[in-house]
């Protein structure tokens, strides 16, 4: 018997999510008007994301100041600490901005829903959530989102329909309208060195070559990346890695003939100070002659 749709519980963030994006943005019931000083930015390790870049954070201000907030943010309250901001950080600095530079009180608060019943897994759930939903991510961003969802739905959670079960990525897969399969390679992605991922982020290193690249111990990771960042890596390259190599076979496995450009090296050796000039004027012509044959 399939399972439907319906009889999937989502997360307990997802399920908040559809009501959070739609609430009205002035004050009324659910959403409430609070100071911008009263109201503090998430956990770093919860609200990874980068900041709107310049131009679209004008692109915001000016909306803002044309149209009203369009949605409240959402802030967690919880006794005896400030209110900590779930969705909005960027709807936040907006204000804080429009209020610095025209001095108007009614930038001096913010509409906002505020929850309360609300567990630590759930808070971090809406931010990954929300940030998925309204954001455009970078790939490493992507797959730390993912990573972040598979970590709090458990590392096998289930749904159950009759005799079918679901797996963590098919549940994920549902709410994010993903497959399994893309669930799957994320979640790889996500084990990347931080060198790898600035070259998935700047789009030098493909997916699919980032997850086979995320089969490499870190160490190996590490040693690859300088040679990425200047050859990039064939396809027929990424076949033959293997977990198990030495880092003397990647270093021969990246420098294959016919590949990119081969890693530079610096070669030091002593010679008579009166033959350096003819020593290095030997050595550019040998140089030279060698790239004319390849």
């Amino acid at each position: 018997m399939a399972l439907k749709k319906k009889d999937l519980k989502p997360a307990a963030g997802a399920a908040l999510l559809p009501q959070l994006m739609t609430e009205a943005a002035g004050p009324g019931e659910g959403a409430v008007e609070l100071p911008l000083d009263s109201l503090h930015a998430a956990r770093p390790d919860w609200n990874f994301y980068s900041p709107l870049s310049d131009d679209k954070m004008v692109e915001l201000i000016a909306s803002i100041r044309d149209n009203g907030l369009l949605h409240p943010i959402v802030v967690w309250r919880r006794p005896g600490q400030p209110d900590m901001v779930l969705s909005g950080h960027n709807r936040l600095e907006a204000f804080r901005r429009l209020y610095k530079t025209t001095g108007e009180e009614k930038y001096a608060r913010i509409p906002c829903t505020v929850r309360q019943d609300l567990t630590e897994e759930q808070a971090r759930e809406i931010i990954v959530d929300s940030n998925w939903v309204q954001r455009n991510l970078t790939p490493s961003e992507k797959a730390r989102s993912i990573c972040q969802k598979y970590a709090l739905s458990g590392r096998k959670a289930r749904a159950a329909n009759g005799s079918e079960h679901l797996s963590t990525y098919e549940i994920i897969a549902r709410q994010y309208g993903l497959s399994g399969r893309q669930i799957a390679r994320y979640v790889k992605l996500g084990s990347l060195r931080p060198a790898l991922l600035e070259l998935l982020d700047s789009g030098r290193l493909g997916v699919a070559a980032g997850v086979r690249l995320a089969d490499l111990p870190a160490s190996l990771q590490e040693q690859a990346a300088p040679f990425i960042r200047q050859n990039g890596i064939r396809p027929a390259q990424l076949q033959q890695l293997r977990p198990d190599m030495t880092p003397e076979e990647l270093d021969d496995l990246l420098e294959q003939e016919g590949g990119a450009a081969r890693r530079p090296v610096t070669v030091s050796l002593e010679v008579p100070a009166r033959l350096r000039r003819e020593f290095l004027a030997m050595a550019r012509a040998w140089l030279e002659e060698r790239e004319d044959e390849a």
